[in-house]
């Protein structure tokens, strides 16, 4: 008896505890918006956020934190989850990568670089800091040739969804090496991703791209710089570098690089910019000035070589499916990537397509003259009818 009625009397102290709120449990967060969401110890969020100081801001934008892979983890922040970022009163929800392409063109990720060993907040082909108001760039006589005037010093993080972008990040973060006997089905050309850009309206073997000859971080400049030579190249747009990076490189002095006419623009990866827009103007003015066979690079011949190609493409009169397939080459060439591969599309889209349709101030491709539409984008960026005509004298097969 004495047994059940202490049985009876804890059951009515838990009741009470329960009406009154003590050690209440936690509603759906699905119907009870007040409610914190529960959480499993795999994706727990850390009660504190994460208070980063803002190093610096490179030329493209990007803020570099002040901070380090092992203390982002730290705080349960890594590859492929969610973050919230607070900049000042504004937050922004952004995925955790390791290169701009883990996002849509346009897109905010937190880059772990895993080459320099930093944290930085970037825009895929954009720049973070001038579409958060966190700092305004301004010319300088200085080099350089800019400085950052920062609003806003310091920024915080937290882990808003654990592993809630790995799915797209494994989908984009293709992986290749770097040593030709891994590529045994490929010709050195096609290791180099050199190649003449052939489509309707281009002369044959006038117009070249590939990764850099002059950078042997791909390990692939040697053969990048057998086959120009090879083909007879005389002038060369250089995204990549500064003159001075350029002229740098062991590679370079005494190289076939070396004597050929090379215009150095630093072009970035913000393609609808004004920026850009100035280095696609240099780079077509030094095309038009120059005599071919022309060559196109940047590290990899992938994204600025890749758009600027694009546009050099349409205006001599490629369809869509010529321009895709030379884009798309490269990711052959340096991932095996095939056109029914998942990450085909998504880069197809992203990558290229949505570019265009911003340069060419359109909402789909689909029907579009492209050679109208690249006509006009270049007459767009300051180039003259006079300079076009130049160019098509330089690129167009008139037949």
């Amino acid at each position: 008896m004495m047994k059940k009625t202490i049985c009876m009397l804890l059951a009515a102290v838990l009741l009470a505890l329960t009406v009154s709120g003590c050690g209440q449990l936690k509603t759906d967060p699905a119907t009870d918006s007040d409610a914190a969401p529960q959480a499993t110890a795999a994706d727990a969020v850390p009660a504190d956020a994460l208070s980063v100081a803002i190093r610096e801001i490179n030329k493209h934008g990007t803020l570099i934190l002040e901070t380090t892979f092992d203390e982002m983890n730290a705080a349960g922040i890594e590859i492929g989850d969610i973050i919230t970022v607070t900049a000042g009163d504004r937050t922004f929800d952004l995925p955790v990568g390791t290169s701009y392409t883990d996002v849509d063109s346009g897109s905010m990720i937190c880059r772990f670089d895993q080459e320099d060993k930093e944290v930085g907040l970037a825009v895929n082909m954009g720049s973070f800091a001038d579409e958060t108001g966190i700092a305004e760039k301004q010319t300088t006589e200085a080099d350089p040739g800019y400085a950052w005037d920062v609003k806003i010093p310091e920024v915080t993080l937290q882990l808003k969804k654990k592993q809630g972008y790995l799915d797209e990040y494994n989908a984009r973060n293709l992986t290749r090496t770097d040593d030709r006997a891994d590529y045994p089905d490929l010709t050195d050309e096609e290791f180099a991703n050199f190649r003449a850009v052939t489509a309707t309206g281009l002369k044959e073997n006038t117009l070249y791209r590939s990764t850099s000859p002059i950078d042997p971080d791909l390990g692939r400049n040697e053969y990048v710089m057998a086959a120009m030579e090879q083909a007879g190249i005389k002038t060369v747009v250089n995204l990549a570098d500064s003159e001075e990076t350029m002229k740098g490189y062991e590679t370079f002095e005494g190289s076939y690089y070396s004597g050929c006419k090379v215009v150095t623009p630093e072009m970035g990866y913000d393609f609808t910019g004004e920026e850009f827009a100035a280095k696609v103007k240099q780079s077509v003015l030094f095309l038009a000035e120059n005599d071919g066979p022309y060559l196109i690079h940047c590290k990899e011949g992938k994204d600025r070589t890749g758009i600027f190609c694009a546009i050099l493409e349409c205006f001599a009169g490629a369809s869509f499916d010529e321009v895709e397939r030379d884009y798309m080459t490269t990711f052959y060439n340096f991932y095996g990537l095939q056109k029914e591969d998942t990450a085909y599309g998504i880069i197809l889209n992203d990558n290229l397509v949505k570019n265009l349709c911003g340069l060419f101030g359109v909402d789909a491709l689909e029907g579009l003259d492209l050679k109208e539409a690249a006509t006009q984008y270049l007459l767009s960026v300051g180039l003259t009818a006079e300079q076009l005509s130049l160019l098509g004298e330089k690129l167009v097969d008139a037949a």
